[in-house]
């Protein structure tokens, strides 16, 4: 008896398609868990430790919204002025008043940003699992790409978590001993209360305006200049190999250097627009309702009263914060992605 005939032909079978594999799908999942905690931990750190010039730039931005004095458009006659007036009000630890509702806010920021980003990425290389069979092996990103998926992770995530943002500069902004709110869940309370659900969205559209160029900026410099550096010789010394992987990445100095590039850009670009959406955000705390002017009113009149350089007040702090808070959040992110094995050959 021939025994080959009654053989069970079984059909050809993609070794390497995982898309109906429980395991596969749990390990997606999990990876993407470390990526919401990785960008959520990076964005806290650079967050926590920059406040101090954080506030700095929120104080020279609406100073001369807020102020009764003649001299309006001054907060201080300089930065170290500006430090020492804040810490003669309320003490040292004031230079972090309203951290605490900052760090709420970035972490789900941070999280959702660089997991919206990564994954946007994927699916326009190719790197997606379903999608990698049919269009083949994976390709470098664009910086269209990076442009495109940087610009719509700034707009889902700032829209996502803009009430704690509101809640954030409204607590930053009190006067010390005139405090209007007692916390976040009485701030979250009052506005509701006050002025409607809607509220809590105050100044969202001039925060898109710097939200989405800002970091569609942000990732395609850093992206672009990361993948430059890991490709050119001159940095051969800097970059470092995963001793599992073999895979090269960023060092440090490297990400320190791309991460304040970056920085440094987008935040020259959109700084007026941020100057913007912080003084739309605490008119309703500061201004009489008969004086409140939309955002286009409001940028008018900042140009009539202080000039060019009303819409730049607090440039200074804001570019000593960048560099430091880019770099610090950039590498975070990518320390973490090494110490919890998550792919490394995204970019």
């Amino acid at each position: 008896m021939n025994l080959q005939k009654f053989k069970t032909i079984k059909p050809d079978v993609d070794e390497d398609d995982t898309s109906n594999d429980p395991a596969s799908s749990s390990n997606r999942a999990l990876s993407g868990l470390k990526q919401l905690f990785c960008g959520g931990m990076a964005g806290s750190a650079a967050k926590t430790i920059t406040a101090p010039l954080s506030r700095l730039t929120i104080l020279f931005q609406v100073h001369s919204l807020v102020t009764t004095k003649g001299d309006r458009p001054k907060f201080a006659m300089n930065l170290w002025a500006g430090l020492n007036k804040i810490v003669e009000r309320g003490g040292i630890l004031s230079l972090w008043k309203g951290n605490g509702t900052s760090v709420l806010h970035r972490f789900p920021y941070s999280a959702i940003n660089f997991y919206v980003y990564e994954n946007l990425l994927d699916i326009s290389t190719g790197r997606n699992s379903k999608l990698q069979s049919t269009m083949g092996e994976s390709k470098q990103p664009t910086a269209y790409a990076r442009l495109f998926s940087g610009a719509v992770a700034g707009c889902t995530a700032c829209i996502l978590c803009y009430p704690l943002d509101l809640i954030r500069t409204r607590l930053t902004t009190e006067f010390p001993g005139r405090e209007h709110y007692k916390g976040i869940t009485d701030a979250l309370q009052k506005i509701c209360r006050n002025e409607g659900v809607k509220g809590l969205y105050s100044g969202l559209g001039p925060t898109l305006f710097v939200a989405v160029p800002n970091f569609a900026l942000s990732y395609t410099v850093y992206g672009t200049l990361k993948e430059y550096v890991l490709d050119d010789d001159l940095f051969y010394n800097l970059r470092k190999v995963n001793d599992e992987s073999g895979e090269e990445f960023l060092g440090f100095q490297l990400t320190l250097l791309c991460g304040a590039a970056s920085g440094t850009l987008s935040t020259l670009v959109t700084f007026p627009f941020d100057t913007l959406r912080r003084r739309m955000q605490i008119q309703h705390l500061h201004v009489d309702n008969r004086c409140r002017t939309t955002a286009i009113q409001q940028f008018t009149t900042l140009l009539k009263t202080e000039g060019r350089r009303g819409i730049y007040r607090g440039l200074t702090s804001e570019l000593l914060k960048v560099i430091p808070m880019v770099g610090i959040m950039f590498t975070t992110y990518e320390y973490l992605k090494v110490q919890l094995k998550v792919d490394l050959k995204k970019t």
